[in-house]
């Protein structure tokens, strides 16, 4: 099996002639607000992930929910749609490695309705693995390390939880997923557990 440096070189190979993410790629994008907190984040990085990192997210459709761009080693997450920036990420070179800094989540109401520090933290890492350190998937292989999907308390467990996924990742995680196989039991059973939730909010 690959290790992860192979694995991210290769990543890294792929994409050479993709433009890597600016500030000026993306129209509309919303500084973070005063309203902020700071996340307690420890995580290193190589330089090989650091290079992945600093290419970016650029969407390429409606589905692709997040655009991603680092400016003087400042890794800035924003929502796409809205152009709100969600997360802000410092990160400082360490010999050859790069250390996760200063992290800020946005906690203006009116554009970030989370209020939760533990599960920002996890999917702060979960959008790092996946989006800018995607390559994990070769020849069906998982390879790598990658942070679990965080689940909200509120979201109920089946296909809901897959709804979440897709309302706060979008679509670039589902290919990488082993597609599920729907019977009638099972989207009954998901539609009670909707409506549970819809009556719980």
């Amino acid at each position: 099996m690959l290790g992860q440096r192979a694995v991210l070189q290769l990543k890294h190979n792929e994409t050479t002639s993709q433009m890597s993410a600016t500030r000026q790629s993306w129209p509309n994008l919303q500084p973070l607000p005063t309203q902020h907190s700071a996340l307690s984040l420890q995580r290193e990085f190589t330089e090989q992930e650091y290079e992945c990192i600093c290419r970016g997210v650029i969407p390429e459709s409606m589905e692709d929910k997040w655009f991603i761009f680092i400016e003087e080693d400042t890794l800035y997450m924003h929502r796409s749609w809205t152009g709100y920036c969600i997360y802000q990420l410092h990160l400082i070179r360490k010999d050859t490695t790069y250390r996760v800094g200063n992290t800020f989540v946005n906690r203006d109401a009116s554009q970030y309705s989370w209020v939760d520090d533990r599960y920002d933290e996890k999917l702060v890492m979960f959008l790092i693995d996946s989006l800018l350190l995607g390559g994990l998937l070769l020849g069906g292989l998982l390879l790598g390390e990658r942070a679990p999907f965080p689940i909200a308390a509120h979201v109920p467990v089946g296909i809901a939880q897959d709804l979440h996924l897709h309302h706060v990742v979008g679509a670039g995680q589902r290919a990488a997923e082993k597609p599920k196989e729907l019977t009638i039991l099972g989207i009954l059973k998901w539609i009670g557990q909707w409506f549970l939730w819809l009556i719980k909010r």
